[in-house]
């Protein structure tokens, strides 16, 4: 069994959930398996996993000692797109082309999803600052702008004035500058879209099965303030768990977009009369621990449903059955601005905290603008024996007291 992207960093449950899903020898891969291995793994592929021909190469040459893959799962957006024709050219099951270009494309997405009745906002491709201009009379202001072939909400913008747009294409050019080659983005088009005023957005975490899907878990977003839109905590389940019509809106996303195995993660939006939207949906488990949140709430292992269902077990009723227990979060540990004088960690923690993790050290000064690809100056899981009836600032509000007890900034040092 080959992972692909399950070998990150906070992906480490992949491997326990794969192990409950089958017997077989479980494989990940890294462009240097000598120098970057992950001892997690019962073996690694030396192959870079988000590209097809390096993975081809190294999978041929084990072949010759008796190691088949029985199957290549992708964990995320980039493997996603390196898995399947890896899998098509050993003959093995996977995702069709077509679910892989609507996933990956946001702008073929959009259109899938309008064709199929999903209420999704109005967008626009571009390329240039003039295309841009055009795109924004026709949606109208305010607008989010966004690369196309991108995720996990990096180089999303808002702008709320033909200027700010054209400001916020260029930072968001420039965060594709940033990442774009380590993820193997293009960053060649944008997408101008209608934007949903609100601060109250959810995913809905959904295993897939061929013409049909069934709504796991419900995971209550925290995101950080305009024009940025970085997810700074995650809550399952949200208060909205129980609500039929979204988690009948979430299915229905993943069969218009022709997602047939695994667990996919999609993003959905409330306007202020309540109406719901879909922003956007990925044929892959979500990513920053909510996995193991909801492994946590629901004492279900997402992991070995997404590995069992492209194994070929129908998995659904597991999904169905599913009942949350508690509350799980996790929460960025976000400094104040300035430059960290002192990190104090050894202080008691509130009762809540189940893990602690600083990525900071001294003399760092604290991150003011999110990409989504960082965690902050680190992290936070948090646990309560409860399940909220609405939506709590707990995450939020320990983070934030957490985060003032550990870093010293500026001139508080000595003061």
């Amino acid at each position: 069994m080959l992972l692909l992207g399950a070998e990150r960093f906070l992906r480490e449950r992949a491997f326990s959930g794969a192990k409950e899903a089958t017997d077989l020898p479980v494989w990940a891969a890294a462009k240097d398996a000598v120098r970057d291995r992950n001892r997690t793994f019962d073996d690694m592929l030396s192959a870079d996993p988000r590209d097809p021909h390096s993975l081809l190469t190294a999978i041929r040459a084990r072949s010759t000692h008796g190691w088949h893959p029985r199957v290549i799962v992708p964990f995320d957006d980039w493997t996603v797109a390196s898995a399947n024709p890896v899998n098509c050219a050993l003959g093995l099951t996977g995702l069709d082309a077509t679910t892989v270009t609507n996933t990956r494309d946001k702008y073929a997405m959009k259109r899938a999803l309008l064709a199929a009745g999903v209420q999704t906002p109005r967008s626009e491709l571009v390329q240039s600052d003039e295309e841009l201009l055009t795109a924004v009379d026709t949606i109208g202001l305010p607008v989010v702008i966004k690369p196309y072939d991108f995720g996990g909400s990096v180089g999303v913008v808002l702008a709320a004035t033909r200027e700010e747009a054209l400001t916020g294409l260029a930072e968001s050019k420039a965060m594709v500058a940033r990442h774009g080659a380590t993820y193997g983005i293009l960053g060649d088009k944008y997408l101008v879209e209608q934007y949903v005023d609100s601060d109250n957005e959810v995913s809905v975490e959904v295993l897939c099965g061929a013409g049909r899907a069934q709504a796991l878990a419900v995971t209550e977003k925290y995101l950080s303030p305009p024009p940025w839109f970085a997810e700074v905590a995650q809550l399952v389940p949200s208060h909205r768990a129980g609500d039929r019509t979204l988690t009948d809106l979430a299915e229905q996303t993943c069969v218009a977009l022709g997602i047939d195995r695994g667990i996919a993660h999609v993003e959905i939006k409330f306007a202020a009369d309540g109406t719901a939207w879909v922003i956007e949906a990925a044929a892959r488990p979500a990513g920053g621990l909510v996995m193991d949140q909801v492994e946590r709430a629901y004492s279900v292992s997402p992991y070995r449903l997404h590995v069992g269902s492209y194994l070929g077990s129908d998995l659904l009723d597991v999904a169905l059955g599913a009942v949350p227990g508690k509350s799980s979060a996790v929460a960025c540990l976000n400094a104040p601005p300035g430059q960290i004088q002192d990190i104090q960690a050894g202080k008691p923690l509130p009762p809540e905290v189940r893990s602690l993790s600083i990525n900071a050290k001294r003399g760092d000064f604290s991150q003011v603008t999110r990409d989504n690809l960082t965690l902050g100056e680190g992290f936070i899981e948090l646990e309560w024996d409860e399940l909220f009836t609405e939506k709590t600032k707990l995450p939020i509000e320990v983070a934030r007291q957490v985060a003032d007890q550990i870093f010293v900034v500026g001139d508080a040092v000595g003061g």
